[in-house]
């Protein structure tokens, strides 16, 4: 179907605000969107959690990995930050860090020793 001008300008003349299917419509649109949205976030936030964990390990790594090799210190067996727990075990070749993780059994990460002659 084809509008003259003057019929569609005389449509709008006539409109004087929005009405309740108007909104409605809207509001239904802006549901439908939002709720296919929500997933992508939940799952964001999951992976934000899971990369934070895996960066404070690294960090844990990296301080007692340092502290071993340059001042001899021993690393504790466990350290707990913010109420996740890390395992730090020690071989003669390399220096692991491991967590557990609620969707994955248990995350390590380790990194080598320098060799002693």
């Amino acid at each position: 179907m084809w509008y003259r001008w003057g019929q569609v300008a005389s449509i709008l003349k006539s409109c004087k605000g929005y009405s309740l299917l108007d909104a409605l419509i809207a509001l239904s649109i802006l549901t439908v969107l939002s709720s296919s949205v929500l997933p992508l976030y939940t799952h964001l936030y999951g992976e934000r959690i899971t990369i934070d964990k895996r960066k404070q390990a690294v960090i844990l790594l990296d301080h007692y990995w340092n502290d071993l090799v340059l001042n001899r210190t021993l690393p504790p067996k466990e350290e707990i930050v913010e109420g996740v727990a890390f395992s730090i075990k020690e071989s003669p070749t390399q220096l692991c860090v491991s967590y557990n993780e609620q969707k994955k059994n248990d995350n390590v990460i380790c990194r080598s020793l320098p060799h002693e002659e």
